[in-house]
């Protein structure tokens, strides 16, 4: 009990942190960690092949937009993945 109400006060205190992109990344994971199933994404090249399948685990695939068009990004063995080929997330 002592342990998890330390864990909590760590991440409001971490959480309260301005400016701190690094720690809110870091946040962010934890929680994508505790809450989501494990995953794959595929890419599809525009003929409809397979061309690379990652392993992303518990990370979460997130659709973004800007002036020229639709991309997703993700993070996949502790790097970050960005694309704007067809794709499928599958979950395990």
């Amino acid at each position: 009990m002592k342990a998890t109400l330390t864990a909590t006060a760590l991440l409001v205190l971490l959480a309260g942190l301005p400016g701190c992109s690094k720690v809110s990344e870091k946040l962010n994971q934890f929680s994508r960690e505790w809450d989501a199933s494990a995953k794959t994404v595929t890419l599809y090249s525009m003929g409809g092949e397979a061309v690379k399948t990652y392993d992303i685990g518990r990370s979460k695939v997130t659709r973004a937009e800007d002036g020229q068009g639709s991309y997703i990004y993700f993070y996949a063995q502790g790097r970050y993945v960005q694309t704007n080929m067809g794709y499928v997330v599958e979950s395990k």
